[in-house]
């Protein structure tokens, strides 16, 4: 008994039609990872700097108010508009301070990337004369 093959004509096209979607969300997805890394580093680039400013200046009194403005300074300069809605908090407990850059990504896909915090602490510098 000789039994025929079905036809396999359009089964490449139906493949493509299937797969091409997919395949242009997982490339979609990975290019958003990559903007979401980016968006981190900005935000701890800019986080370092204002930790930098505030270290030195924190017996002025405008000290962590500057650190603030140059950490969202920096973010702008650095990030450009890869990190929007940029909010800087910064802080002490006295012998550290601390600065605190919040921002969203660009976004490929809408609603898949979360915000980026990061934050830079370090002691503050202060001049200690020997005794």
């Amino acid at each position: 008994m000789i039994r025929r093959v079905r036809s396999q004509r359009g089964a490449s096209a139906i493949e493509l039609a299937l797969y091409t979607p997919i395949m242009f969300f997982v490339i979609f997805l990975i290019i958003q990872f990559a903007m979401h890394y980016h968006g981190s580093q900005v935000a701890h680039a800019a986080a370092r700097e204002g930790a930098r400013i505030a270290r030195t200046t924190f017996d002025t009194d405008p000290g962590l108010h500057h650190a603030q403005a140059r950490a969202a300074e920096h973010a702008a300069r650095l990030g450009g508009n890869q990190l929007t809605d940029v909010r800087v908090t910064a802080g002490n407990d006295g012998a550290t301070v601390w600065v605190e850059v919040c921002g969203r990504p660009k976004e490929i896909i809408k609603k898949v990337t979360p915000r980026v915090c990061q934050r830079a602490e370090g002691p503050v510098e202060q001049f200690r004369p020997d005794v």
